[in-house]
């Protein structure tokens, strides 16, 4: 009995071990993502913009030199110039530099704008394409109002309401001389930032009133020197003073209406003060 019970006893069952099945797989093992990275994809497709935006540009490109800067019909076949002042066709048609046979689309229009304008005497210019075959070019000319020079009486400076420096000629000798006025100037220099500036707004308001208005203050000399006032000294020798500042037009009338007086009544009179403290003023500057 104590045999067999030994035996038994050595004859235990070892635990049943279960193997893997070779399709199997560990839950815990990672998968690796299939195709590109993001990243890739991305430049990629960047690229890709970047050749169709690049393939537009050379066919708008191709398409333009075909209808328009390649196109014998947009020759440039008349060159129309004109000016609202003196200046000549054939002066303008220099200036713009360019020549009959050109293409009008190979033409850069602001670039003849600006040429035109760098002229002291142009005050603006517009040009435009007529289509099929005409360049446009329109000038506005400077209009001188006054004139200055080291004498008076020879050749001078003219000036426009810009204070801009049209010209040289002996001629225009009807305009406002302006004594006073800095010497160390060139052509297409303006005066305006000077002392000479104030005058300038004077002769326009003079400029644009009625006939017997200038016919009553016929302007022949102005001297800017003073910093409180300028000096008008009129055809006769007659003085008015007028501040630098204040409403020009009312100023104006009051002076051509005291003007008047004087000379209606024949009274023994030849200057005006119209300054703000002098005794025919009308109003203090704003």
């Amino acid at each position: 009995m104590a045999m067999r019970s030994k035996k038994q006893s050595s004859k235990k069952k070892r635990p049943a071990t279960r193997r893997k099945s070779v399709l199997q797989v560990s839950s815990t093992q990672k998968t690796s993502p299939v195709g590109l990275p993001a990243g890739a994809v991305l430049l990629f497709g960047g690229l890709c913009l970047l050749m169709l935006g690049w393939g537009v540009l050379l066919f708008m490109t191709w398409m333009g030199e075909i209808l328009f800067t390649h196109n014998e019909r947009f020759t440039l076949d008349e060159l129309d110039a004109r000016s609202d002042g003196l200046l000549p066709a054939s002066i303008l048609q220099g200036w713009t530099e360019t020549h009959i046979g050109d293409n009008l689309y190979q033409i850069d229009l602001n670039s003849v704008r600006k040429s035109l304008e760098k002229r002291p005497i142009v005050r603006k210019a517009v040009v435009q394409r007529k289509l099929p075959d005409t360049l446009s070019v329109v000038v506005y000319e400077r209009v001188p109002v006054a004139r200055m020079g080291q004498v008076e009486g020879r050749m001078n400076w003219l000036i426009d309401e810009e204070g801009v420096l049209i010209k040289k000629s002996f001629e225009s000798k009807h305009l406002p001389f302006l004594l006073g006025v800095d010497q160390n100037v060139a052509l297409g220099d303006s005066i305006s930032d000077g002392l000479a500036g104030p005058v300038l707004p004077y002769l326009v308001a003079l400029r644009d009133m009625p006939g017997k208005i200038r016919d009553l203050l016929p302007v022949h000399v102005v001297n800017v020197k003073h910093p409180d006032y300028l000096d008008f000294r009129l055809k006769d020798g007659f003085q008015i003073k007028f501040p630098r500042e204040g409403d020009l037009d009312k100023l104006i009338m009051e002076s051509s209406r005291i003007l008047y007086k004087i000379h209606n009544e024949n009274l023994d009179q030849m200057s005006l003060d119209m300054c703000p403290e002098g005794p025919n003023r009308i109003a203090a500057p704003e």
